[in-house]
């Protein structure tokens, strides 16, 4: 069965429709910009010019990666929203879009770990990721429960 929803819940998703699409957008600018913010963020975190030239590559590889990962856990997002917009929000589906985004700010903050053995200022955006991984991965569970529960809940009527 189907609910409708009232208006001020629309307005919300429309809104988190929104801010959905500008973060994915804001991500491909991202990517196609690692080299000017690689530049930037090495010209404001050293002096030592051999360092400048040798971080250059490890800080775009690490940006491509937490772009990828970033953009992939913004479409599972975008899929969650689409789908909590046609009221399916318990169905495994959504679960899986769970998943991937908590696998993703996992990936994300390994990736910030490993760089964090070259710059320790990358640990707390580690932790940061690994947090939000946990927090989605609670999310996950407690939605795949609620799935069990509605076609349980669905086989009994």
């Amino acid at each position: 069965m189907r609910e409708k929803l009232n208006w001020s819940q629309m307005r919300s998703l429309k809104l988190s429709k929104l801010l959905t699409y500008c973060l994915i957008v804001i991500l491909v600018v991202a990517f196609v910009c690692i080299p000017f913010i690689s530049r930037w963020y090495i010209s404001i975190s050293n002096t030592d010019s051999v360092i400048r030239t040798d971080a250059f590559i490890p800080v775009c590889v690490m940006l491509v990666i937490c772009d990828i990962f970033g953009l992939t856990a913004a479409n599972s997002l975008r899929k969650l929203i689409a789908n909590i917009g046609k009221s399916e929000v318990f169905i495994p589906e959504n679960s899986q879009c769970l998943r991937i985004i908590s696998w993703c700010c996992i990936f994300v903050g390994a990736t910030f770990t490993v760089f964090g053995l070259w710059r320790i200022s990358f640990f707390l955006g580690a932790f940061f990721a690994f947090f939000m991984g946990l927090i989605m991965r609670v999310l996950k569970n407690v939605f795949e429960k609620a799935v069990f529960i509605k076609n349980e809940n669905d086989l009994t009527v």
